[in-house]
């Protein structure tokens, strides 16, 4: 059966964790998170006459705060959390303290944590630019390139002569590229390319931003210009895996072999991820045996097989499948896309397969090629197929075409009331997008449809009817939708905030 790509968080945004994705380079010789400053705390300080029992709140919270800074510099990241953590509870207006505990959390890779708490100083002062910063690199770092794009740019309007701000946006457009129509894609490198020109232009030692604009170059088929612009940065930074890598897949995409596999050797040399070792040694085995990209032909490494099969009897495909839909089972999302992917490569026809399929490339992030696998099995479903029509808006929406996604919840609900089922899901994210835009008497139908259809069991659904029917000073009809999310789903990724806005309203977090 095929399944819904379903997300339970989506009014609170929660990033899904994945890896970063190769082509992010540190500007320097660390990863650039902002905000750990004293020189904030300075003035307070240095006081002497007496202060109100507010101010000594104050500052009390700023030793905390610099005693935090002190063990970080000492590297006990764990006391400098506990300290960071007191200033915050006797300042909770503190930005620089929320900021810090979100870049530790970040540190530690719970982005999800570290989310949570620099949008915390960002609901509190929303230009604050150490938290923009590195709320835009904790969702790129986590495998969400699009929506790291509005932080910086935010950033920008703060800071608009900071090259590595310029760099870092112009990586999350390029990449985000990847999962966008070819419209949207053309869009995103053409600004992609601005970005890095200005970083260059601001700070011409900056290697990284050679290297980005070589990759935008090389995605555009620019090959001469991807080569000047690799080579300046190999000349800034001669140690550079990801630059010679660029310039291996440069060499490959122009024939030449030889100088592909001595430029692929020479990013293996500098590479300390494994992963991406495996990657580079991959590709050099293929140009050694042979398989090497036509030129002119496109230039990643992630894609589908382009190169051709032998055809397996049915016994083999069958087993195949199998071993996938059982890993789908367990959300090996990964090893299930391998078994989709050579089941679609051997030829076979089959909307849920297709859908799957899907649902495996959009858990993975690649959100474009997700989007082909969902319409393709909608193509071949003429009755209509209302998972892969949900799943098709999910991804249109998370690469941020909200229109297109509305279009494909819409006709997710109309496909299934065609064949006399309900999407109660489709109508909680019609009901999201139409809030989105204000449209909120629709938006709340939306939301109890999607409770009626699911006799109460969509739990997402009470939590953003209430968050609706608060909005919309409705405060009596929201308690009623919060208590029924928590007896819905009491453990739920939402049920902290929850039983906060119980605690508001009711004075009862229950």
């Amino acid at each position: 059966m095929p399944r819904l790509e379903y997300d339970e968080s989506d009014c609170v945004e929660v990033g899904y964790l994945l890896k970063r994705a190769r082509g992010c380079q540190a500007v320097g010789a660390e990863r650039a998170w902002l905000g750990l400053t004293t020189a904030f705390c300075l003035s307070l300080l240095l006081q002497s006459s007496p202060v109100p029992a507010f101010a000594q709140g104050r500052e009390e919270a700023i030793r905390q705060m610099q005693n935090g800074l002190n063990f970080l510099k000492a590297g006990k990241s764990e006391e400098a959390l506990k300290a960071f953590e007191r200033a915050h509870q006797l300042d909770p207006a503190m930005l620089e303290a929320l900021n810090n505990i979100g870049r530790i959390y970040a540190d530690r890779g719970d982005n999800e944590t570290a989310v949570k708490y620099f949008k915390k100083a960002l609901n509190i002062e929303p230009l604050y630019v150490p938290a923009l910063s590195n709320l835009g690199l904790t969702l790129y770092t986590s495998g969400k390139p699009e929506d790291a794009i509005h932080p910086w740019r935010l950033c920008l309007k703060q800071e608009k002569d900071n090259p590595t701000i310029h760099y870092y946006l112009a990586n999350a457009l390029r990449d985000a590229a990847e999962k966008a129509d070819r419209e949207t894609r053309d869009s995103f490198l053409r600004e992609a390319r601005e970005h890095y020109n200005t970083s260059i232009r601001l700070d011409p030692s900056n290697a990284a931003a050679f290297s980005g604009l070589g990759v935008v170059d090389l995605e555009e088929g620019r090959l001469t210009d991807a080569r000047r612009s690799i080579m300046r940065s190999l000349q800034l930074r001669p140690q550079s895996s990801y630059s010679y890598f660029n310039l291996g897949l440069i060499e490959e995409r122009q024939g030449n072999k030889s100088a592909a596999i001595k430029a692929f050797e020479n990013s293996l040399q500098y590479e300390s991820d494994e992963k991406y070792k495996g990657e580079t040694r991959n590709r050099i085995e293929q140009l050694k045996t042979g398989r090497m990209a036509r030129p002119g032909s496109g230039s990643g490494s992630t894609g589908a097989s382009t190169g051709s099969i032998a055809q397996p009897d049915q016994d083999a495909l069958n087993e195949v499948r199998a071993r996938a839909d059982s890993a789908l089972k367990k959300n090996n999302y990964k090893e299930a896309a391998k078994g989709y992917e050579m089941l679609v490569a051997a030829g076979v026809s089959d909307p849920v397969l297709y859908s799957n399929f899907g649902l495996c490339l959009s858990s993975t992030g690649q959100l474009s090629k997700a989007i082909e696998a969902y319409r393709k099995a909608i193509l071949i479903s003429p009755s209509g197929f209302t998972e892969a029509q949900y799943n098709l808006g999910m991804a249109l929406r998370r690469s941020g075409d909200n229109v297109s996604a509305e279009a494909a919840f819409k006709k997710a609900i109309e496909d299934a009331r065609r064949a006399g089922k309900t999407c109660p899901a489709a109508h909680n994210m019609l009901g999201v997008i139409l809030r989105e835009r204000e449209s909120l008497k629709e938006a709340a139908e939306s939301f109890r449809l999607a409770i009626l259809q699911s006799g109460g069991s969509l739990a997402i659904a009470h939590f953003n009817l209430a968050l609706l029917l608060e909005k919309t000073e409705k405060s009596r009809d929201a308690v009623s939708e919060y208590r029924a999310y928590l007896k819905t789903a009491p453990n739920g990724q939402n049920a902290r905030l929850a039983r906060d806005r119980l605690m508001k309203l009711t004075g009862s977090p229950n």
